[in-house]
């Protein structure tokens, strides 16, 4: 037997390839996140609007009129906790999930302008 002594040369690194992420990825992500939002929207809003069709029938189902339920604080707080709240949560979620996918745009577009200018010099 003998002994050699095989070493590897580990590729050098480039300014070219990005060391902590996959750019293909992170655009896929950010579809993802880009689609998502907007389901998770319409998701809402059809919510608030079923909610919305389900207290009219209860009230015309009880002889009531919306107008005079409006003075009451009960109805007030039924409202904001089954309408309102679950709308703005919706409406929440949607920007955040935006946000994330404009944020990735951006982070990619910045470090290939930041490579492309590397290249130049």
């Amino acid at each position: 037997m003998s002994d050699t002594n095989i070493q590897t040369v580990p590729p050098d690194n480039t300014d070219d390839e990005p060391i902590y992420y996959n750019p293909n990825r992170l655009t896929m992500i950010s579809g993802i996140a880009s689609v998502v939002s907007w389901i998770v929207l319409v998701f809402f809003i059809i919510d608030t609007i079923t909610q919305g069709i389900g207290i009219q029938s209860q009230l015309s189902k009880q002889g009531l009129a919306l107008t005079t339920l409006m003075s009451d604080p009960n109805f007030l707080a039924y409202v904001f906790s089954g309408i309102l709240l679950p709308l703005f949560t919706g409406i929440v979620f949607f920007l955040l999930l935006q946000a994330a996918a404009i944020g990735l745009n951006v982070v990619l577009e910045l470090d290939f302008n930041l490579r492309e200018s590397r290249a130049k010099k």
